[in-house]
Order: structure tokens, then sequence, then C-alpha cells
């Protein structure tokens, strides 16, 4: 079988526009030894967002450590599809695109490795990768990983999840060809402050709000704009929604961002609420371990 081959992508000149930025988490650095846990790839034309590929993938062991470091459980990969389902759609996504990515090379050698594991014939990836362009670029900056570029750039994200981790290194590499970094692809909801206004001053909420909240709240978190996807959750919780959506995706997005306070002030909201369903008595016991 033919080896896939990398090709690097170093003149300023020949920098795209149009791209696919990958990131992977992993639960070790050893390819060969290691795998995959969470995939992301999210394509760019002209600089702008119009399309992603994210999901944990299933796995059978992450370390503590690992978890510590990107807040990643075994649960969230244990009923997560398996490699062999997702590697092809991830491939037919980045299809022949440029990819962009920070510390490209351990982000390639998982994905060369994967498509050997599973006998997927070898292609060749042309790549961008920010670690060596921000260190062209961003000298003032001393040291170049993507949670202090992050910081360098007041970038609110958090660090060590794919998706997470795709927006800034799109951010570093708009920065690193002279372009603003101001997130205009995260859209706020600026074309109906009124149903917003009358959403937070009301004192009871129907259903079909609701499911508008619901809707809004999860487009910012697929836009990657977290604290307003909580910020729309959390006015479902105060309604007391009977829908357990919101209660989960906050339990994730607190999770995530190490807010343990949070994650059990909804949990127990949660157990209150939704007394047929264990799942969130069962986590709250174990946080509070």
């Amino acid at each position: 079988m033919i080896p896939s081959r990398t090709f690097e992508i170093t003149k300023e000149c020949e920098y795209p526009s149009d791209y696919v930025v990958i990131d992977f988490e992993t639960n070790g650095l050893n390819p060969k030894e290691c795998d995959i846990i969470q995939m992301a790839a999210i394509r760019y034309r002209n600089d702008v967002k119009v399309s992603t590929f994210v999901s944990f993938v299933n796995a059978t062991t992450i370390p503590s450590k690992v978890t510590e470091l990107t807040s990643i459980t075994i649960e969230d990969c244990q009923s997560a599809p398996t490699l062999d389902d997702l590697l092809p759609q991830l491939l037919k996504f980045i299809g022949n695109d440029i990819i962009v990515a920070h510390n490209a090379s351990f982000d390639l050698s998982f994905l060369m490795e994967s498509m050997n594991r599973l006998n997927i014939p070898g292609q060749t990836f042309i790549y961008v990768d920010t670690l060596r362009l921000s260190r062209q670029k961003m000298k003032e900056v001393k040291w170049h990983k993507l949670p202090i570029l992050k910081k360098y750039l007041k970038l609110n994200y958090d660090s060590h999840l794919a998706e997470d981790d795709c927006y800034v290194c799109h951010e570093v590499y708009k920065y690193c060809r002279g372009l603003t970094t101001n997130q205009e692809e995260f859209p706020t909801f600026t074309d109906d402050k009124s149903e917003i206004l009358e959403l937070n001053n009301a004192t009871l909420i129907n259903e079909p709000k609701l499911d508008l909240l619901i809707e809004k709240a999860k487009h910012c978190e697929d836009e990657g704009n977290q604290d307003d996807a909580i910020d729309l959750y959390e006015k479902c919780i105060t309604y007391r929604c009977k829908n357990e959506e919101p209660y989960d995706r906050l339990i994730l997005l607190y999770r995530k961002k190490r807010q343990k306070e949070d994650e059990i002030r909804v949990l127990e909201l949660a157990v209150e609420l939704f007394k047929s369903n264990d799942k969130y008595q069962l986590r709250l016991q174990k946080i509070q371990v």
C-alpha cells in the first residue's frame, strides 16, 4: 500500500484563503500506540467558515491526565462512533483542500497512522503549520503553544478541545497573514433584539419561545460562541424547561470549563425535574466524590 505523504507550504504568496483547519485530541502522544479521542475539521472559503465536522471518537481508555487537560472523559467516548466510521467521513470532508493546523506534524502523524490501521490508501496532504508561521510572524511572543497565542489574541475559547483549538488556529492563521481577528463568523442575534428582550423580561414563557432559545443557543455553540450559548441555556433552565437538552448542554459546557459548582447546580436542578432519568443522579454522585 502506498503510504501517505505531506507537503508543507512555507511561501507567503502561496498561503490559501480556502482551506480546512483540523485538530485532534488524543489519549497519548505516540500515534503508533495511542488513539484519537476527538476530531474536528472546519472548512473555510475566503477565510469564512462554511461547514464543520466534529465528533468524539470511541475509545476504551483515557488516562486521568488527559481528562484533566482536555475535560474529555471515557463516558464521552464510550458511546461515540468508531474510528472506522469517522475516518472515511473526515477524509471526505477534507477532500483536496489544503490543511491548516497548529503543530501540524502531530495531527498529520495521527491521521496517517489511523489510515494505515484501517488500510485506507495513502494520499498527499498539503498543509500550512501555524506553529511555524506564528514563530515567524509573532516574534513578540516568547512561546507559541496554542493556549498562549489564544491569550495573546484575547480569544474566548477553551483549550485542548478539538473544535475550540480549530477556531484559535484559524485566528492565528488570519493574524499572521495580516487579517483582523474580530471573530466575524460568530454572529449575534441583533436582528431580533425585541424578541430577546421580551424573553428576558417574561415571567412566564411558552414552549415555542423556549424552543427558540434552545435553537439559538445551539447555533451559538455550533459557531464556537460558548458564553452566549451558556447564557441562553441558563435562561431556559431559569424557566424550569421540561426539555432535557439545555441541562445536558450546560452540564457538558461547565465540565469543559471546569466550573464544578455550576455543573453541580445544574445537575441538582435536573435531578429534581427529571426523576425518571437516573443519569443526572449518577453524574452528581460521581462529581461529588
